[in-house]
């Protein structure tokens, strides 16, 4: 649904530009499009489709709020001085907002995961370092999951599972690559604090299939999930 926001958007971009540059050749109106701070257009564009397609992510929401004040600087409609001062409260309201609009959390998965707290849970981290693990072995009860500045993948599509499982990631200043089997359902409850989550997962019915239930957070990292 998001990708195909973006290409409406981004070719309603382009209609819009080509009928405006059509309409000057032909003396109907006057358009030009290098306007004062045209050039931020480069910054801003981008970013808000990044966010239409994959959501707020560090890059997107900090590129796209940095391109808003360059270009309100180039319409001095605000100085250098004050621009650089509004940045921190700028990121802590897109913090706040990250906050608020995030979906409620999945009481299903929180149960799945209070149950989990009284067993013991493996875990697996790349902290300064890529880590990249494939497991084949049957899996039970779940593991944490940590990357830290670095890069964790875990690979259990040829693993053997049998019964719902928890697993629990955090990523700071990370990313997290979990490849699941296609025969499991992914049920997922992420906070995102200038970070992402991306469930890659394909649909699928439940049908007596095993459930991952995935509680995890991201700062400044990121989180990916996919078969």
């Amino acid at each position: 649904m998001r990708k195909q926001w973006t290409r409406t958007i981004l070719g309603l971009l382009l209609v819009a530009a080509g009928l405006g540059f059509a309409g000057d050749v032909l003396d109907l109106w006057h358009f030009d499009l290098f306007f004062r701070g045209w050039w931020t257009l480069f910054i801003i564009v981008p970013c808000l489709l990044s966010i239409l397609d994959h959501g707020f992510e560090v890059g997107n929401t900090v590129g796209l709020a940095f391109g808003i004040l360059l270009f309100l600087s180039a319409q001095n409609l605000i100085e250098w001085w004050r621009m650089l001062r509004l940045l921190f409260p700028l990121l802590l309201v897109i913090l706040g907002l990250s906050i608020l609009l995030r979906p409620h959390r999945s009481r299903e998965v929180a149960e799945a995961v209070r149950q989990a707290e009284t067993a013991y849970l493996p875990e697996l981290s790349a902290i300064f370092r890529t880590e990249n693990r494939r497991i084949a072995n049957p899996i039970t009860g779940g593991a944490s999951l940590t990357a830290a500045f670095g890069t964790l993948i875990i690979d259990l599509r040829d693993a053997t599972i049998q019964q719902d499982i928890v697993v629990r990631t955090t990523a700071v200043f990370g990313s997290i690559h979990l490849l699941l089997p296609s025969d499991v359902i992914l049920k997922a409850d992420h906070l995102s604090l200038f970070g992402s989550f991306r469930d890659q997962m394909p649909p699928a019915e439940e049908g007596g299939r095993p459930v991952i239930y995935l509680s995890g957070t991201s700062v400044f990292g990121s989180t990916e999930v996919r078969g």
